[in-house]
């Protein structure tokens, strides 16, 4: 079965970057069985959150395709919009402060990868919250441990599937992860361009 839902996790692609993920231990009976009752379960900030991120996204593509004039207004609130972004970002990291604070290796569609010197078991379910910073914006979801990797130091690396989300959070974390790659391209170019000089 773990075999399976590892392969679940591989269908996605993933991207080495680090983001918070607070994680939850909870019982396999505690994860959303249906996409009613994960949207009854995720709290009112996260949904406010994911609101407003939605709401840039539908105001700002008609401004796009207005021409040079519509530029520099699209800039500027994308900038207002930005600030908006980052201050509910802090207002979600802040809430729920029981859950383990961790930083994931790296993140996609299918799931999380962390690393931790804390012990869980193959099948662990967690309530999960990913923060994507670049993106300022959070996921709130469960996962289930699906891989345990030793490390050097007495540390694990932990796989974590994706078992209850909302196909807009999966659909943003897949978008996030691209915006990534697409930065860390950017930036080997700019290092390469930088020795070529």
């Amino acid at each position: 079965m773990n075999n399976q839902k590892l392969a679940e996790f591989e269908q996605f692609f993933q991207i080495n970057e680090s983001n918070r993920v607070n994680l939850y231990a909870v019982e396999p009976e505690a994860v959303p069985k249906t996409n009613a009752e994960l949207e009854a379960d995720i709290p009112a900030l996260f949904k406010l959150a994911n609101e407003v991120n939605e709401l840039e996204q539908a105001t700002l593509r008609p401004l796009r395709n207005l021409g040079d004039v519509a530029q520099e207004l699209a800039l500027f609130l994308q900038a207002q919009s930005r600030k908006i972004d980052l201050i509910m970002s802090h207002i979600l990291a802040s809430e729920q402060p029981e859950d383990d604070a961790n930083y994931c290796d790296s993140y996609g569609g299918g799931g999380v990868k962390l690393t931790s010197s804390e012990v869980y078991e193959l099948g662990q379910t967690f309530r999960t919250k990913l923060f994507l910073q670049h993106e300022a914006s959070a996921i709130y979801c469960y996962t289930e441990l699906v891989a345990i990797e030793k490390c050097d130091d007495d540390k694990y690396q932990y796989t974590l599937l994706f078992t209850a989300i909302r196909d807009a959070d999966q659909d943003l974390v897949v978008r996030a992860a691209l915006h990534a790659q697409t930065r860390q391209l950017k930036k080997r170019q700019q290092e390469n361009n930088s020795q070529d000089s």
